[in-house]
């Protein structure tokens, strides 16, 4: 039987966040740069996207994907710093610095993990291009002002839960594990219900 590959990648984002938490001991903030990655090689990608579209249409477009790649720049660093100003709030003693050079130095099976995670995320995201947009040659009739007006959406529900997370960080302080859950929870029912769609 075959396994559809969409399955294979929802069970994947989501184990990986919830392994490294109870097993891995990986902190909150520790979750949240491995969605950081995945965001930024969602950025990479639709730039991809883009320069094959107008490798294949013409340059028509190309000021089009000038002007929504640097609307969907501001969206993200928006909605990172809304982040980063939650988990200060969560976390009084945070030393961003030291949490990434730790994110990136931690060893398991001998090999420190930013070695394994960034290629592994890439791959991943290289995979789902070639499947849905390669392979379905959506470059012969896709608009990059279409396809960046998706992607915006995604940034923009993140900007949202990360404003919605800061203002209750002023309120309310809940433990990780919750915080985790949530945002896995999240994220998978998001890419189960809406990202697939918003990628047609």
């Amino acid at each position: 039987m075959k396994i559809n590959p969409r399955y294979i990648q929802l069970v994947g984002d989501a184990a990986i966040p919830l392994l490294g938490f109870f097993i891995w001991d990986w902190s909150l903030y520790f979750i949240l740069l491995f969605y950081f990655i995945d965001l930024l090689m969602s950025e990479v990608l639709m730039h991809v996207k883009s320069s094959k579209i107008i490798v294949f249409q013409g340059e028509e477009q190309r000021s089009s994907w000038i002007y929504q790649g640097a609307i969907s720049l501001l969206i993200l660093l928006a909605g990172i710093t809304a982040i980063h100003g939650a988990m200060a709030q969560i976390d009084l003693g945070i030393d961003f610095q030291d949490e990434l050079i730790a994110f990136w130095s931690y060893t398991e099976l001998g090999i420190q993990q930013g070695y394994i995670l960034v290629p592994l995320i890439a791959f991943a995201g290289y995979q789902q291009y070639k499947l849905t947009f390669l392979m379905r040659a959506k470059y012969r009739t896709a608009e990059v002002r279409n396809i960046w007006k998706r992607h915006h959406i995604t940034l923009i529900l993140l900007l949202s839960s990360a404003g919605v997370a800061l203002g209750l960080s002023f309120f309310v302080t809940l433990p990780e594990m919750i915080y985790v859950l949530l945002i896995v929870v999240g994220c998978t029912t998001y890419s189960w219900f809406f990202k697939n769609d918003l990628q047609q």
